[in-house]
């Protein structure tokens, strides 16, 4: 399953349940990020238990993308499926001080910076 939006792709692979996230999101309001939204639900229905989304190519991301994200962690919480792993890097610099943040909405949120 593929995403192409704005300066972004996205990809989900159906053999090790891994959505990576690459490029630059600048879209400008949440209404534009539905699609993302469903993309990534879309990935963890098809994914029951584990889901890694590696963001280690994404050097930019807007608040209103940080917000999509955090939305949709929020919601795999309610259920508790799947787990969600979140990957970042430690060249991009919004990615060791954000991504934190998501185990705050849950705490079983994996996080790797590699």
């Amino acid at each position: 399953m593929e995403l192409q939006i704005g300066d972004s792709q996205l990809h989900y692979d159906t053999t090790n349940c891994q959505v990576h996230i690459a490029g630059s999101m600048r879209l400008p309001n949440m209404q534009e990020y539905d699609a993302i939204t469903q993309f990534l639900k879309s990935a963890a229905a098809q994914c029951k238990e584990h889901l890694t989304i590696d963001l280690s190519k994404l050097n930019f991301l807007n608040s209103s993308g940080i917000t999509t994200l955090s939305l949709f962690i929020i919601h795999a919480s309610k259920t508790g499926k799947p787990q969600i792993k979140v990957v970042g890097s430690q060249d991009i610099p919004w990615h060791t001080k954000s991504l934190s943040n998501f185990k705050k909405l849950w705490k079983e949120v994996a996080l790797e910076i590699k």
